[in-house]
Formats: structure tokens, C-alpha cells, sequence
């Protein structure tokens, strides 16, 4: 499930990247005061929202497997 959030959330910060880029391309100058001030105010703090929690969805994975990679987990075999 976590690699799939992660690719999820991944997705999701290359299309808000696009769609800026795209806007930015397709602004006018009479467009561009108002394009900026919708990219400020709409996708900017959704693009940081949303890499906010592909990084805390990184390090919580990367504590579980830390956690499962613990040699008390391990099962090692007694050789006689």
C-alpha cells in the first residue's frame, strides 16, 4: 500500500509541476498578473501540501522497514 501511495503522491506533484508550467506557458500578457496570483494562492500551497506528505509517507516507510530489517526478526538456523 505504501508504494502505491508513494507513486500516488508522486503522480500527483509531476501534474501540479505541469499544469503550472502549462499555465505559465499559455498565459498572455494580459493573462500572466492573474495566472501568477492563481498559482500562488491555489497550486503552490497544494503542490507543498502534497510533498509534505510524499515525505512523511517516505520516512514512515522507511522507519517500518527498519524496523521489519531488525535482526531480532530474522529467524537464523542453529547449525550442530
Amino acid at each position: 500500500m505504501t508504494e502505491m501511495e508513494i507513486f500516488t503522491l508522486e503522480s500527483r506533484i509531476e501534474s501540479i509541476n505541469k499544469a503550472i508550467a502549462k499555465m505559465r506557458k499559455d498565459a498572455t500578457p494580459a493573462t500572466h498578473t492573474d495566472i501568477e496570483m492563481a498559482i500562488k494562492m491555489l497550486a503552490l500551497p497544494e503542490l507543498a501540501k502534497v510533498e509534505s506528505r510524499l515525505a512523511e509517507v517516505k520516512r514512515k516507510s522507511a522507519d517500518m522497514d527498519k524496523f521489519l530489517n531488525n535482526p531480532i526478526f530474522t529467524k537464523k538456523e542453529k547449525t550442530i
